[in-house]
């Protein structure tokens, strides 16, 4: 049963999250609320200190969300500055796209999964570690093959950015929970042997 709810929290929680961003197409600037109140209700048992936490959460989402979204333009000017606008190309990309996929898809992911594990318990492993780099890495290559006009915005990029690291906050603060369910099913099978 425990085994049950902890993959359907897991699980659901990124979907529901999407779901209701995309049922109600808010705007950009409520994405960090939803993503801090869907964390905060799935995870409430877990946080080191539950209203501190609450209230971190939501600031620590802001600040990644708008660490992003103005990195951006800053990016963009220290690569004007430099002059190298018309060398940067990865197939279709340009400078512009370059910057933002730093700034959106890099530190913002990581400035969220860093800011909210500090929150909450058993969180300083070097399974956090692999599980925020493969996120990243998840988010970074999506973003290489997705193309706004060829899905028709049915299921928008800031949408896949907020299932992949949702899900990757999720399994960092759930992973002594999968540990032990992981464990005990392991020693259990050894005893029918």
């Amino acid at each position: 049963m425990e085994k049950t709810k902890l993959i359907l929290k897991l699980i659901l929680s990124p979907f529901i999250s999407v779901l209701i961003l995309f049922l109600t197409e808010w705007n950009l600037f409520v994405y960090p609320l939803i993503f801090s109140l869907i964390i905060t209700i799935s995870n409430y048992k877990l946080y080191l200190d539950s209203t501190k936490g609450l209230i971190l959460s939501i600031v620590f989402s802001y600040l990644s969300f708008f660490v992003g979204y103005f990195g951006w333009g800053l990016l963009l000017k220290i690569i004007e500055a430099i002059g190298i606008t018309n060398d940067i190309h990865i197939g279709n990309w340009f400078y512009t796209d370059l910057a933002f996929l730093i700034s959106g898809f890099i530190i913002a992911p990581l400035l969220t999964l860093k800011l909210n594990k500090s929150l909450f318990k058993n969180t300083k492993t070097k399974t956090t570690l692999w599980i925020i780099f493969i996120s990243i890495l998840t988010l970074v290559l999506i973003s290489f093959v997705h193309n706004d006009q060829r899905v028709e915005n049915y299921f928008n990029i800031m949408n896949v950015w907020h299932l992949i690291i949702l899900f990757g906050l999720q399994l960092i603060i759930n992973q002594k929970s999968l540990k032990t369910i992981y464990g005990e099913e392991k020693a259990s099978s050894q005893h029918r042997v």
